[in-house]
Order: structure tokens, then C-alpha cells, then sequence
């Protein structure tokens, strides 16, 4: 079984100093919005596709020689066969806040989907995260976006009739643009990398609807 990567010391540092950072950043943000309208709430549901990238999985990197891999083999999972990659579809829903035109807070949560290959499977249980969002307005109705905050995921690996589940967390980051279609609806899509360690990258592509209120 492949375990997930497990945080230490530097990772949590980091998490402390995303999280204060956000805080301090959006609290000034919204003590100096003077605009009219803001803060302003949105809401929204994406369909989004995940990709797992394991980086080198293969027989050496798990540590299975030649006899292990033959015996495997006959009971159903093929060590030759495993593929880096596992992607699969999801749903994500979003909640923010605007505070005004170039910054907003925004949570993600997503859940769904599920890849094999060579008898190995992976599911992703929950992804949740908070961001900071930085916005570069384009005119009056469309929105470049950056995103840097931080994520915790968990998903579920299967193999030979047998489940394992662990927790990963790490500083997540993404772009994308957002294009309005009416005064409280507008049309998005991002690209965003929530989890990247040493073994493997967690990124995800999604596109949705955006409500405002």
C-alpha cells in the first residue's frame, strides 16, 4: 500500500504563518474598504476534475522485488501496470467574501470521484481549504484571480480487497477568471495545485457558476 505523506514540523510552521498572514491581511483589507457594496458574499457549485500525480511509483520505489511483484501479480494487482496518475470527477462548492475589488476570502470544499489501475485504487474522501484571493479586475465584468492558502485532504487507497485512509494537508495555489453573465451570476474557472510534497501532487480543474449576495 502506498501511505500518504505526513506533515512535520516546517509544514505546520507554514500553516500557522498562511493562516495569521490571511487574517492580518483581510482584517486591514476590510478596516480600509471604504467602496460602496462591499464586503460583498458570493456562494457557488463547480464541477471539477482532480489529478493525483504520484511521483516515481513503481515496483522499486515501493520496495517489491521481481518474486513479490510475480506473486502480486497472481493475486490481482500488477505492479507493472501501476500508473502515476489517477484522476477522477467531483463536485466543489465555494463560499466568500469580497472585501473589496482586488481581494476576497474564499473556502473550498470538495468530495467525489474515484481511479484504478493495475488493481490499485484511489478515492478522495473530503478536500477543504481556505484562500486568500487576490483580484485583477478586467473592465467592469470580467476578473483575472490568484489564489495562495492552504488545504487538508483525505482520500481512501484500495488494494487486494483491502482499504487504507490518510489525511495530507499543505500550502495550496491557483489562478483563474471569472466572467460575469448577469448583475449576481457570473461564469469561472480555475486551475489549482491544493497539495504538492514529495510523493505526489494533488492539482484540480474547475469551472462553475458564482452567486452573489
Amino acid at each position: 500500500m502506498v501511505l500518504l505523506h505526513q506533515g512535520n514540523k516546517m509544514k505546520k510552521s507554514a500553516k500557522v504563518f498562511v493562516i495569521t498572514s490571511s487574517l492580518l491581511l483581510a482584517s486591514a483589507a476590510q478596516a480600509q474598504s471604504f467602496q460602496a457594496g462591499y464586503p460583498q458574499g458570493y456562494i457557488g457549485a463547480d464541477a471539477m476534475v482532480w489529478n493525483l500525480n504520484f511521483k516515481g511509483l513503481n515496483a522499486d520505489s515501493l520496495g517489491v522485488d521481481s518474486f513479490d511483484a510475480e506473486m502480486l501479480n497472481e493475486l490481482g494487482l500488477n505492479i507493472d501496470d501501476l500508473d502515476n496518475d489517477y484522476r477522477s470527477e467531483a463536485l466543489r462548492l465555494v463560499a466568500g467574501i469580497k472585501l473589496d475589488k482586488y481581494l476576497a476570502v474564499e473556502l473550498h470544499a470538495a468530495t467525489g470521484g474515484s481511479d484504478s489501475n493495475g488493481g490499485f485504487g484511489l478515492e478522495l474522501d473530503y478536500l477543504i481549504s481556505g484562500f486568500l484571493k487576490g483580484i485583477v479586475p478586467l473592465g467592469s465584468h470580467a476578473r483575472l484571480f490568484g489564489l495562495l492558502g492552504y488545504s487538508e485532504v483525505k482520500m481512501t487507497a484500495s488494494a487486494l480487497g483491502m482499504k487504507d485512509s490518510g489525511r495530507d494537508d499543505d500550502v495550496s495555489f491557483g489562478a483563474g477568471a471569472e466572467f460575469d453573465v448577469s448583475d449576481t451570476l457570473s461564469l469561472t474557472g480555475d486551475v489549482t495545485r491544493y497539495i504538492s510534497n514529495s510523493d505526489y501532487d494533488l492539482d484540480a480543474y474547475s469551472i462553475g457558476l458564482r452567486y452573489r449576495f
